[in-house]
């Protein structure tokens, strides 16, 4: 009987194995910050209202944004009453549904349609969080252009594409029953091998 469960439990465990699903880990871009933006400035304004992607209400203040490749731009705008907003932009086209949905699970926004940005059209997945707007952010951005007319920034990196930090996958519902399973047929092999230990 105790060969029967060990069998039992260690076939289990294979079929479990080979069910895994195989997510690799997709690399996300590294963003600078809006209080030390890189890249090239491709829109600047100093006043006017603007989009913010999952911001509907009216956002009227001071907007930039800088590309720092390709696939990767960085938009900092920053309300009238100071309150900041970085808005991380990444080209979703090398990226499967399966790692766009883990990206969504995280907070990332998904924009169908990136031309209606003024960015290449397609897919572009965006993740907005706050910041700290320079006190003087009318008078800053009018002097960096007077001062800058380049349209880069300055200090920005010699790498556009920055370094990569790792995407964990948070799994999905087959491996949570699976685990669930595991746990109950351990249980009660642990249940029956004791009962048959017993005198």
């Amino acid at each position: 009987m105790k060969t029967q469960i060990i069998t039992v439990l260690t076939a289990f465990l294979l079929v479990f194995a080979m069910a895994a699903p195989d997510v690799s880990a997709q690399t996300v871009p590294s963003f600078p910050t809006c209080a030390n933006p890189q890249g090239t400035v491709t829109a600047s304004y100093s006043e006017g209202d603007h989009g913010v992607p999952g911001n509907t209400g009216t956002n009227t203040g001071s907007d930039t944004v800088f590309e720092l490749s390709g696939d990767t731009t960085m938009q900092c705008f920053c309300a009238d009453n100071g309150d900041g907003t970085q808005t991380n932009w990444w080209h979703a086209a090398s990226l499967t549904d399966e790692e766009v949905q883990i990206l969504k699970n995280q907070g990332w926004i998904v924009v169908p349609n990136g031309e209606l940005w003024g960015l290449a059209e397609g897919e572009w997945l965006t993740f907005s969080s706050p910041y700290a707007c320079p006190a003087s952010n009318k008078s800053d951005n009018n002097s960096s252009d007077n001062n800058n007319s380049s349209g880069d920034v300055l200090g920005a990196s010699t790498d556009p594409g920055g370094s990569v930090l790792g995407l964990a996958s948070t799994g999905n519902i087959a491996m949570i029953y699976g685990l669930a399973g595991l746990g109950v047929l351990s249980l009660l092999a642990g249940f029956l091998l004791r009962k048959i230990s017993l005198p």
